[in-house]
């Protein structure tokens, strides 16, 4: 990520999730590729490749976020 504004991408991350909080059925998923200790303090969790793929299929029908 890059942004000339120090911590902008942390205040967007926030944003992303309340957004993908707001109305969630269960079935949102935000893939972060890694977990990191400072993304694991937010929540990020690993998961089994077949969790994932469950998750990504249940998912992937989900209406999309009002943004």
């Amino acid at each position: 990520m890059f942004s000339t504004a120090t911590d902008a991408s942390k205040v967007a991350l926030v944003r992303l999730v309340e957004v993908l909080r707001d109305g969630d059925d269960g079935r949102r998923l935000l893939d972060v590729q890694w977990r990191t200790d400072h993304l694991a303090s937010l929540g990020v969790v690993e998961v089994p490749r077949e969790e994932y793929l469950r998750r990504l299929a249940r998912a992937l029908p989900a209406p999309a976020p009002a943004w």
